[in-house]
């Protein structure tokens, strides 16, 4: 696509704004709507359905009545991944709507969601597919008079509340291992990411997935949010988000009926780099890209940077030069890399944290750009805050944007001190030629994903997923389809045969 095909799809782009549930769509209870601004043109995107606890409730209902006919539950491997892979084919066939719809709601950019973001999520949902019959069940034979099976057996009702920082690709990641266990599933997008989803629900249902088993319910988190990870019929609730709401996710299971939960929140990761580093060009180019594509809202950004006190100055000044690429602009050009943020208030946070780091007396960095060029009020220019204290607000909690904080360090030893002291704990990174340093660095630091030499690796067979107040369980991999599933062991008495001797 180009610059003005992109133009001409957006001005007759049709946009279904409407709940999923059985089926169908629907209008929430009292016809109930939220009012959105798109961040990317400034367009009136309102109208979405604002889903209440009686939605909720018939989304749960329709997705208990289709596990309890085991319409879907009970097809075999093949079966479902026939139907996964339809819903793939489609998907790729409607690529360009779902990257459009993506873009106008949450402002990142087209090139971004073409070729990367929903091309991510297609191949998650194949990669499912192919590997569900690789998860295997066991059985183990105790003695002549007994046999044990131990196998993994769908939960139920699950329930998905999803991101708006890459919305198909976690969605994916979560409905594809849900649904291939046999599960039923009612899933509720972040407000700001609403419409791919809930097109990603018809072509499901155009795919062969029968009604009632993917639901959709568009809402505010403090709703139906809240009502999901509540209902007592959901027998697990899976979320990805902030931490802080997280933690309310694991009181809501808890006060419900100790649904199973899994968490994916999060993230300051920690980019060590040592002074035994001879690649620092590369180290700095692959700091700025994953730090600032998509504005740095990405949960295992690497957004504090701890660097040698013998190398920081020249190396800041490469991270400096390779920011450039990452200055944000017209979100609907597909030659452009970076778009914008998700909203006005989401650039307002930002700025606040930005202002704070002033007032401490911190060192502000910026790349070269014409702020003419910025795509409107929901642009952020990449930002590396220098001589910041560890203790400071915006080098401890995650700023969800284009912000770098940097901290020197003397020793090894220190930067891996240092790195600890966070609540979180998804991703980091350490950057030396010392292997046996690259091999310690990578045992004590306490994050879920470690990499060394590199940053933002990326493949469905590895598992996704932190520590600490990053969250609980598994994305990708096998490892999701044990998520979505519960251990049942079956005990088999036989008879003993008697045998002439």
């Amino acid at each position: 696509m180009n610059f003005l095909e992109v133009s001409e799809r957006i001005d007759g782009l049709s946009i279904e704004k409407r709940a999923f549930i059985n089926g169908r769509y629907v209008n929430a209870t009292d016809n109930r709507m939220m009012e959105k601004i798109s961040p990317a043109n400034g367009r009136d995107l309102s109208g979405l359905a604002s889903c209440q606890q009686q939605d909720v409730d018939a989304a749960v209902a329709a997705a208990k009545a289709a596990y309890s006919s085991r319409v879907w539950a009970d097809r075999g491997p093949d079966a479902k991944k026939e139907v996964l892979f339809r819903l793939a084919n489609l998907m790729e066939e409607n690529l360009e709507e779902l990257a459009l719809l993506d873009t106008l709601e949450t402002g990142r950019s087209i090139r971004n969601y073409l070729y990367d973001s929903v091309p991510k999520a297609i191949k998650a949902i194949r990669w499912f597919s192919e590997a569900v019959d690789k998860f295997y069940d066991h059985a183990i034979p105790m003695r002549p008079t007994a046999f044990a099976t131990v196998t993994r057996e769908s939960l139920g009702v699950v329930g998905l509340i999803t991101p708006w920082n890459d919305p198909l690709v976690v969605s994916a990641w979560k409905f594809a291992p849900a649904l291939l266990m046999g599960n039923s599933v009612v899933l509720k997008p972040a407000e700001q990411s609403s419409f791919s989803i809930l097109k990603v629900a018809e072509l499901a249902k155009q795919a062969g997935i029968p009604d009632g088993v993917f639901n959709v319910i568009p809402g505010e988190g403090e709703v139906a949010g809240k009502a999901l990870a509540l209902h007592p019929d959901v027998a697990g609730i899976f979320f990805t988000g902030s931490s802080d709401v997280g933690k309310q996710i694991l009181q809501y299971a808890g006060q419900s009926n100790m649904k199973k939960v899994g968490l994916e929140c999060g993230g300051k990761g920690p980019f060590i780099v040592s002074d035994k580093c001879r690649h620092l060009d590369e180290a700095a180019t692959t700091l700025a890209r994953n730090m600032f594509y998509n504005q740095g809202q990405i949960c295992s950004a690497p957004s504090r940077l701890f660097v040698h006190k013998a190398i920081k100055e020249p190396f800041l000044e490469q991270v400096l030069t390779a920011a450039r690429d990452y200055v944000p602009k017209d979100p609907f050009n597909p030659l452009h890399e970076v778009g914008c943020v998700v909203s006005l208030e989401q650039r307002r946070r930002i700025d606040a944290y930005i202002a704070q780091a002033v007032d401490s007396g911190a060192r502000i960095l910026m790349p070269a750009h014409d702020a003419a060029d910025l795509p409107g009020e929901c642009a952020v220019v990449p930002t590396i805050i220098d001589r910041v204290g560890p203790d400071d607000d915006f080098v401890r909690e995650e700023i969800f944007g284009p912000v770098l904080c940097v901290i020197a360090f003397d020793s090894i030893r220190q930067a891996v001190r240092l790195a600890n002291d966070s609540r979180f704990g998804l991703a980091g990174s350490v950057w030396t030629d010392d292997l046996n340093e690259a091999y310690q660095v990578s045992r004590l630091l306490e994050v879920g994903i470690v990499h060394i030499n590199g940053y933002g690796d990326d493949d469905n067979t590895v598992p996704f997923g932190g520590v600490k107040e990053s969250g609980i369980g598994k994305d990708k991999s096998l490892y999701a389809f044990e998520e979505y599933s519960a251990t049942k062991t079956v005990w088999t008495r036989f008879e003993p045969m008697p045998f002439d001797n």
